[in-house]
């Protein structure tokens, strides 16, 4: 691929300059996609995801990703996941994407409630209790060492990773990681939603940081331990 040149089916938003990068890197090489998904019970708060039509149903958003991706369709439950307003999940976009690039595609599964009804790579994750307990997620270092292992393995057949990720409330958590970490002093975090709920996850996640006693920047030199 030249430095302009870029197929009819391609086109580039946002930064041309770091898009063209990361395509001159990659071009022609062969590459894994892997999307992990795992669950917790902080998207079951109500009002602070809107990746299901209920917070309930968010337990099941990305064991449903998983299948669709994979399988074309859903089988955990019924029709795909969808936010309150209707819009579909972004797995969508994904499942066309994987069918137009060809790569082999594997579902990671660092701790579901829900697993997906289809062959996973197992992390010894469970998932995560409710952000505000201060302390979230079990086992951390050994799902992490996991991780470094499945990359170290996966690298062996290929020249890139993609690596994806669908766990409804995982921006709420994000936060709290950003935070304790001090990577960021306010909330900066996207959403599923339209109307991101900023001040709420905020408050959420503050709660949980006292609950651990925990304040902003406290493990800046810790991320396990934040996480």
């Amino acid at each position: 691929m030249s430095d302009t040149e870029l197929p009819p089916s391609l086109s580039i938003c946002g930064n041309e300059k770091i898009a063209k990068e990361i395509l001159s890197r990659i071009w022609g090489k062969r590459g894994v996609f892997t999307c992990t998904v795992a669950n917790t019970l902080t998207s079951t708060i109500p009002g602070i995801s809107d990746a299901g039509d209920t917070p309930e149903l968010t337990i099941f958003t990305p064991a449903a990703d998983a299948e669709l991706l994979v399988l074309g369709r859903t089988v955990c439950m019924k029709g795909i996941p969808i936010n309150p307003g209707g819009i579909p999940t972004p797995a969508t976009l994904t499942k066309a994407a994987m069918e137009l690039s060809g790569m082999p595609l594997f579902i990671v599964d660092g701790g579901c409630r829900v697993k997906p009804n289809l062959p996973c790579i197992e992390m010894g994750g469970e998932c995560g209790n409710y952000v505000t307990s201060g302390e979230a997620v079990s086992n951390v270092r050994e799902v992490f060492e996991n991780g470094k292992i499945l990359g170290e393995m996966l690298s062996h057949g290929s020249d890139f990773i993609v690596v994806s990720e669908s766990c409804a409330g995982g921006t709420t958590t994000a936060l709290a990681v950003l935070l304790a970490m001090g990577v960021v002093k306010e909330n900066l975090v996207s959403s599923s939603s339209p109307n991101n709920p900023r001040e709420f996850k905020t408050k959420t996640v503050m709660e949980g940081l006292k609950a651990a006693g925990i304040g902003i920047g406290d493990l800046a030199d810790d991320p396990l331990k934040a996480i």
